[in-house]
């Protein structure tokens, strides 16, 4: 492997690291506000004081009308997404543990990748699920069973 290449995938390592650390910071949170609702809306709170910030530090060029609306109407549900995400975090990692629930969450990433790859959904290029993409996507499934069920012995 060409050594950019390689040095490319340290982008994404690092963001599947501070996903347990984000996790984890939500929990605590919605411990500390008494409801996962609060501490939701405290976090996208922090979150759209930064992205401010960056808009006016950057001053990126502001989307056209058109483009708005040429946007298919699934790709506006994404903030839902997140919001669902952020609040599972705050009620299953007190409950699972961040191990066990980052291992679910990757195996539901992995499940849904294949899938949306396999078929060229939501903008993808066309990737078909060969049977190591399949079988790399049950071996975390697989870690999830072996986390959660093998510790309870």
């Amino acid at each position: 492997m060409d050594l950019k290449v390689a040095l490319f995938w340290l982008a994404p390592l690092c963001c599947g690291a501070l996903i347990p650390i984000h996790a984890g910071m939500n929990a605590e949170l919605s411990r500390a506000t008494g409801h996962p609702l609060w501490a939701t809306l405290l976090s996208f709170g922090v979150s759209f004081v930064c992205l401010m910030i960056g808009l006016a530090w950057l001053r990126p060029t502001p989307p056209t009308g058109a483009s708005l609306l040429s946007v298919p109407p699934w790709a506006w549900i994404g903030g839902v997404v997140g919001v669902v995400y952020v609040m599972a975090t705050m009620l299953l990692i007190p409950r699972f543990g961040d191990a066990a629930f980052i291992a679910a969450v990757v195996a539901g990433q992995m499940t849904m990748a294949l899938f949306l790859d396999q078929n060229g959904l939501l903008g993808y290029a066309e990737r078909p699920a060969d049977m190591y993409r399949v079988a790399g996507a049950l071996l975390s499934i697989v870690g999830v069973i072996i986390m959660q069920f093998g510790s309870e012995g």
